[in-house]
């Protein structure tokens, strides 16, 4: 099972991701999850790079996380859309985590 490779953990409860994007801390690193429209987890980064704002503050639209502050939003690869394309950032993008359900949690691999 994919959850005994280096690096992965538990992060929350489906129902949990199902529910809202929740906030998640894991090994020092804030994390959002969600879920995506066909069902699939997303984990990334819980900071937005244009206003660092969290985006598990935001809500999902067509399995894309949206950025409370200046709705930017944010695919499940960590590419971001920007409203009017502009898309000039104050950090680096959230990073993506390779992630998984098993059982009745979602899972990401963190670190190596």
């Amino acid at each position: 099972m994919k959850q005994t490779l280096p690096g992965s953990r538990p992060l929350c409860a489906v129902s949990a991701a199902r529910e809202e994007p929740r906030r998640v801390i894991c090994d020092g690193r804030a994390l959002v999850v969600w879920m995506v429209e066909d069902d699939r987890p997303a984990v990334l980064d819980d900071r937005c790079p244009h206003g660092n704002a969290r985006l598990s503050a935001g809500y999902v639209l067509y399995g894309r996380i949206v950025c409370p502050l200046h709705m930017w939003t944010f695919g499940p690869d960590g590419r971001a859309q920007a409203p009017g394309g502009r898309m000039e950032a104050a950090g680096p993008m959230p990073q993506s985590y390779e992630c998984w359900i098993s059982g009745d949690q979602v899972w990401a691999r963190i670190g190596a």
